[in-house]
């Protein structure tokens, strides 16, 4: 059996960070209207670049 690697939330995150991942999760916020990443689990404007298509 494999195991899933889940990401983890940095030691550093916010509590405002925590607090809206939080939010658009439990109110299933689209996500071109998100201002978190659930893949990264950082503000979206931090990982935008890991996004973008080369």
């Amino acid at each position: 059996m494999a195991n899933q690697t889940l990401a983890a939330i940095p030691a550093d995150a916010s509590d405002d960070l925590l607090r809206r991942l939080y939010q658009e999760t439990a109110r299933e916020t689209p996500v071109e209207q998100r201002v978190t990443c659930q893949i990264h689990l950082d503000w979206r404007d931090r990982c935008r670049h890991l996004h973008e298509a080369a």
